[in-house]
């Protein structure tokens, strides 16, 4: 949360005004949808689009209690996710800041899709050097964000 208030207020400083375009504020309504429709334990999947071993796209389930991850796990064998890539696998306020960030840092290229009702980013692509090749990044929701009723 504290990155994606930096990264708009990064925003704000670079234009000077709050008119910030249409992406910003998508991802500001958007945010707002989750922020009132945030479970406060809750489970869903994702996966990393990316030039990358299998082991760091995923799918990935993320257990999330309040805005914590308490566990990560890969979809297809239940396998935990060494802690050192666990980075790789945010919580849904962690995708957020991923987009926020590349909107303050002036990505060649954000394209995001959020969920209508939850507002959570289910897919995004985001190409930050126009001309470099390997270094975009992707992830996909797989399976929807869901409360979690815990143990």
């Amino acid at each position: 949360m504290m990155r994606y208030a930096l990264a708009v207020a990064a925003l704000m400083g670079v234009t000077g005004c709050t008119d910030l375009g249409p992406e910003l504020t998508d991802l500001e309504e958007a945010r707002a949808r989750w922020d009132g429709a945030r479970p406060s334990s809750y489970v869903f999947a994702e996966e990393r689009l990316c030039f990358c071993g299998p082991e760091s796209r995923g799918p990935v389930r993320v257990r999330v209690q309040g805005t914590v991850a308490v566990e990560r796990v890969y979809v297809d064998s239940g396998d935990p996710v060494p802690a050192a890539m666990a980075d790789q696998f945010p919580t849904v306020d962690g995708l957020f800041d991923i987009v926020a960030s590349a909107l303050a840092g002036d990505a060649h290229e954000v394209r995001v899709t959020y969920d209508p009702v939850l507002g959570v980013p289910t897919d995004f692509w985001i190409d930050y050097l126009e001309f470099a090749a390997d270094e975009e990044l992707g992830m996909r929701v797989t399976e929807e964000v869901e409360a979690d009723p815990g143990p």
